[in-house]
């Protein structure tokens, strides 16, 4: 059952990506990592997200603190609308990427 939890987890990240409007940079993954350790509680979250800001220079760490982790606390945080883990993505992609932000509670 962990092991499916986890193969899951790997599986909707790129997902995230597309849903959150965040790119595949370094910056980016940091954010979404954020976003995965407030919807998922995992441990893997919550290391890359306190290691992967050691990358970061000044100003992506700026960024990161003033816009980015507030936004993943609002995000991910909103349980009364979705936890993004158990959302069947494969059945979602003939929906309109709006409305699916809007049906999940994601702000861009």
């Amino acid at each position: 059952e962990l092991a499916y939890v986890m193969l899951r987890y790997r599986q909707c990240h790129d997902f995230w990506h597309t849903l959150t409007g965040l790119p595949p940079t370094v910056p980016g993954e940091i954010a979404l990592k954020w976003l995965e350790l407030f919807q998922t509680n995992l441990p893997v979250a919550a290391l890359s997200a306190t290691v992967g800001t050691l990358r970061l220079n000044d100003d992506e760490k700026h960024d990161l603190f003033t816009l980015y982790i507030p936004w993943a606390i609002r995000v991910g945080t909103q349980t009364s609308k979705v936890h993004l883990m158990n959302v069947y993505y494969e059945r979602e992609f003939e929906c309109n990427l709006e409305e699916l932000r809007e049906r999940f509670g994601i702000e861009v």
